[in-house]
């Protein structure tokens, strides 16, 4: 299982920018320090003097304590975000160097073809998850032949989107593959989808006929058997719904994958 070194690029770089700017502001901040006490339930501020000495901030002058109170936070995440850099900084280093499931394939194939990897790299796990074997529902004779770029036929001009979306992507998927739900008996899922990354299934199933009554009906109880069986939305689990007035916009499924599958 392989995480993000683009995601942690992208946090080290929001981290030096932050740093950067709060060393740059922090000289001009003041240098006292500052308390909070109460008296009578009413809060006071105080300003430290030396030896400990508190010096009460007037009512009329609470810029001040507001000045010295947004110091001490800068301050504080400027030495957190510091900390989180370094450590970032030092894994980076260590996946740019390679991981334990890089070993594998670094192996000269005579030896790599004796040995039984406890860490499967990432390609040879999504290899394996594609190479599941498994009966789909068919087609009946004479329907709507619809075909997406790699040759897959599917079912509707809005599941060739769909599909195509998904290859361009790079994103592992299997076409209605079937899962049992208790309570309702065997499904074949529109797209069994893998996050690589995560090495997670998500089913995702796309409803086009959400203006037809009896399809709406079927399809919502057969959402709620997903529910049942553990597949829950933003889990595991993705509907994408259209109607002849609302056609799918294929441009969701960039979303999608960003906050699920990649």
């Amino acid at each position: 299982m392989r995480l993000s070194l683009n995601n942690m690029r992208h946090r080290a770089d929001i981290l030096r920018k932050y740093i950067s700017d709060a060393e740059s502001e922090l000289p001009d901040k003041p240098g006292q320090r500052m308390r909070i006490g109460a008296s009578h339930g009413k809060i006071q501020y105080f300003t430290v003097g030396e030896g400990g000495k508190l010096y009460m901030i007037p009512k009329n002058n609470l810029e001040t304590a507001r000045l010295l109170a947004q110091r001490d936070y800068d301050e504080l995440t400027m030495k957190r975000a510091k900390i989180e850099l370094k450590r970032l900084e030092a894994m980076m280093n260590v996946y740019e160097h390679g991981i334990a499931e890089d070993v594998f394939d670094k192996l000269p194939a005579a030896r790599r073809s004796l040995v039984t990897p406890i860490m499967i790299p990432d390609d040879e796990f999504v290899r394996q998850w594609l190479a599941q074997q498994y009966e789909g529902p068919g087609f009946m004779d004479g329907a709507p032949e619809f075909y997406t770029e790699s040759g897959l036929r599917v079912r509707s001009k809005s599941e060739i989107a769909i599909v195509n979306k998904y290859e361009t992507l790079d994103i592992p998927m299997l076409y209605e593959k079937p899962i049992f739900l208790k309570g309702w008996g065997v499904v074949y899922t529109d797209f069994s989808l893998l996050n690589v990354r995560l090495r997670k299934e998500f089913k995702h199933e796309h409803f086009g006929m959400m203006d037809d009554p009896d399809y709406a009906e079927e399809n919502i109880a057969k959402i709620h058997a997903y529910e049942k069986n553990g597949y829950l939305p933003g889990k595991n689990f993705i509907a994408t719904f259209e109607t002849k007035s609302k056609p799918f916009d294929v441009r969701i499924i960039d979303e999608i994958a960003k906050q699920f599958l990649l």
